[in-house]
């Protein structure tokens, strides 16, 4: 299988989240996603199969992001109380 060279993503145009920063990100990561998904069908995977296992893998990702913040957020809570202590 020949390499694939991913095109260049652009940053976001502000440092903090905004109302658009999700659209904004979509469009920055479509063409990328294109030759990504071109890449996994000529690997052999079909459409179908892709779009699934893409979609489950970015589930994934952003269940463990909810985890990962829950998990900040009771640390910072105990931190806290821990702080409040001495």
């Amino acid at each position: 299988m020949k390499n694939v060279t991913l095109p260049i993503i652009a940053p976001p145009t502000r440092r903090t989240k905004y109302e658009q920063s999700s659209d904004e990100c979509q469009e920055a990561l479509r063409e990328a996603f294109g030759v990504f998904v071109d890449y996994c069908t000529a690997a052999g995977w079909s459409d179908d199969d892709v779009a699934i296992a893409l979609i489950q893998i970015a589930d994934e990702h952003l269940c463990s992001l909810a985890i990962l913040a829950d998990f900040s957020a009771v640390v910072d809570q105990t931190t806290g109380a821990e702080l409040a202590k001495f």
